[in-house]
């Protein structure tokens, strides 16, 4: 792992099955909305205006996740109404050094080549993870920082040997990078050929649709910490 992101351990990666809900994935479906350039303006406006930034710590294991399926729903349906082709080749073209102003300098961690499993062709996922990264830890998900970028066969074979049957792992489990886990236990892969990340539950041995990509991840990562941001500033508003 290179760039200014943290190396350290994320502590408390575990290797116990989750016992989170499954999240759903909306399509095909056109609504008008405000651009994400647009929501990243008004949030640095309404945290400009002096409120106190704290932001809620992670409360308990799973408590939040319903936001994140939603926030994560929202960004889809976003998507879709733009209509358009991006940059990256991502779902969003996020603006530059955004998760570092919002998460810290210190706290996004960006990858070097050599941290890149063989099976990871989606050049635009590449990319994002080595010029962008992934913040550390964005409640509810964290990274796994014990390994680089393990395939989800590499991780159960040395990160928790013996923890989870190889005969239970997902076909194409080579396949599907673990960038992290979700405050339920859940694991955060991405399919090394499309980019689209995806939620493993390990109690029942399925795979989820999460996001669309990391761009997406990142992106209702960085949403759900504004919200947390606003609803503690309201907290402070004069009755």
């Amino acid at each position: 792992m290179g760039g200014t992101g943290s190396t350290g351990s994320a502590g408390g990666a575990g290797c116990a099955g989750d016992t989170g809900s499954a999240g759903s994935a909306a399509g095909g479906i056109a609504l008008s909305g405000p651009s994400l350039l647009t929501m990243v303006r008004f949030a640095m406006a309404a945290r400009a205006s002096g409120r106190p930034p704290a932001v809620p710590g992670e409360r308990g294991r799973g408590e939040g996740l319903p936001l994140f399926w939603k926030t994560a729903a929202l960004i889809g349906l976003l998507v879709l109404a733009a209509g358009r082709r991006t940059a990256s080749g991502l779902a969003l073209d996020l603006p530059a050094r955004l998760l570092e102003r919002e998460f810290g300098r210190g706290e996004v961690v960006r990858f070097e080549e050599v941290d890149f499993p063989a099976t990871l062709r989606h050049e635009p996922t590449r990319r994002f993870l080595r010029e962008t990264g992934l913040p550390e830890h964005g409640f509810p998900f964290r990274q796994d920082t014990e390994m680089p970028l393990p395939t989800l066969t590499e991780y159960y074979a040395y990160e928790c040997p013996g923890a989870f049957p190889a005969e239970r792992l997902p076909a194409r489990a080579d396949h599907l990078i673990r960038v992290g886990r979700l405050a339920d236990g859940s694991g955060v892969v991405v399919d090394a050929a499309t980019g689209t990340v995806l939620a493993w539950h390990e109690s029942e041995a399925a795979l989820r649709p999460l996001t669309s990509d990391v761009s997406a991840l990142a992106g209702t990562l960085w949403l759900l910490r504004q919200g947390a941001l606003l609803e503690t500033a309201a907290e402070f508003e004069p009755a």
